[in-house]
């Protein structure tokens, strides 16, 4: 029997954490047009004059911040995850990594799975952006023939994702006080989100609760949406009631609107509120890296510290966690 070759994708990562190669992974990355959405010259203008000078150098010291003895923790623990899934399938299966951008790229990925009659493709993105899974998919087919090639969808609230979250942030938060959880989703320009809308009136952010009342064919495009629907189903999956966690948009860049509401003005609001003991977690992010070691289990806390929290518990995510590789396992069975 033919084994079934298992792309295991994530975003990508710098090959290590210079000023050079942290600029090459910025301006690969920042000059994709399902990333910032402008027309071409415009984008290489503002990426290759503006923002990738001015920000490789700030951007390598917080890589330098969370990089290990075995180099980027994204690939790191993407491989890790990768291993423990290769080992839940068996030997019927062959499960490589793949990077949209960076090493190990997609060209590898095809020459370990050479041999393999059909392929999975498994993005590691649970809800539908461009900027991850549309770009991912586009590349991909440049590799491997689209015929061939079955791919996990966005599992926003598959059973299974949520049922492998629920036990896991139970399992992570037994025995510790925390008077709130803030679940901090990566952010995007609001203008990711209405140009994908497919409703004639235009429903998205102009509809009060828009995400609430989305239709399946909103629904189907629309990431703000798909990160509410990730954030309940998680909390109902833990037992928590909804006083208990809120949600928030992290990550931003430049002066575009972006998703609101954003993660660093959270902490003060919640501080506000009386919230003194704060739990965070980033569903969107399946592995661990610079997104939520740097900017929230770091930067994070000591913004939820200065203005006036007393305890700050980052949960890291799922990563290679035995309930989550199960259910990994079982989405990719799911498409065959």
């Amino acid at each position: 029997m033919a084994k079934i070759g298992v792309v295991f994708s994530n975003l990508g990562t710098p090959r290590a954490a210079t000023p050079k190669e942290v600029g090459r992974y910025l301006g690969e990355f920042l000059m994709d047009h399902h990333v910032i959405q402008i027309p071409y010259l415009v984008r290489a203008l503002l990426v290759r004059g503006i923002i990738v000078p001015f920000r490789k150098k700030k951007s390598a010291a917080n890589y330098q911040k969370v990089w290990t003895k075995k180099g980027s923790p994204l690939l790191a623990e993407t491989e890790k995850a990768a291993t423990a899934l290769q080992e839940q399938l068996g030997s019927d299966f062959h499960v490589v990594v793949g990077m949209r951008y960076g090493q190990p790229d997609f060209a590898n990925a095809k020459k370990q799975l050479a041999d393999c009659d059909e392929i999975v493709f498994f993005p590691q993105y649970p809800q539908y952006a461009q900027s991850t899974v549309q770009t991912g998919l586009d590349h991909f087919y440049k590799f491997f023939d689209k015929e061939k090639v079955k791919v996990v969808p966005p599992y926003f609230e598959h059973p299974e994702f949520l049922k492998a979250y629920g036990e896991f942030l139970q399992k992570m938060l037994q025995g510790k006080t925390y008077d709130h959880l803030l679940m901090s989703f990566h952010g995007l320009p609001t203008t990711h989100l209405t140009k994908l809308d497919p409703s004639e009136q235009g429903h998205c952010l102009k509809v009060e609760n828009c995400c609430d009342r989305a239709s399946d064919e909103v629904l189907a495009t629309c990431y703000r949406a798909q990160c509410y629907r990730s954030a309940h189903g998680i909390a109902k999956a833990a037992g928590l009631q909804p006083g208990d966690y809120s949600v928030s948009f992290q990550s931003r860049l430049g002066r575009q609107k972006w998703i609101e509401p954003y993660t660093e003005e959270a902490y003060g609001r919640l501080v506000a509120q009386g919230v003194k003991k704060l739990a965070v977690i980033c569903p969107g992010f399946p592995v661990d890296g610079l997104e939520t070691l740097e900017e929230i289990a770091m930067t994070g806390q000591e913004s939820f510290l200065e203005r006036g929290g007393e305890k700050f518990e980052y949960i890291p995510c799922l990563n290679d966690d035995p309930y989550w590789i199960a259910a990994c396992a079982k989405l990719v069975k799911g498409v065959l």
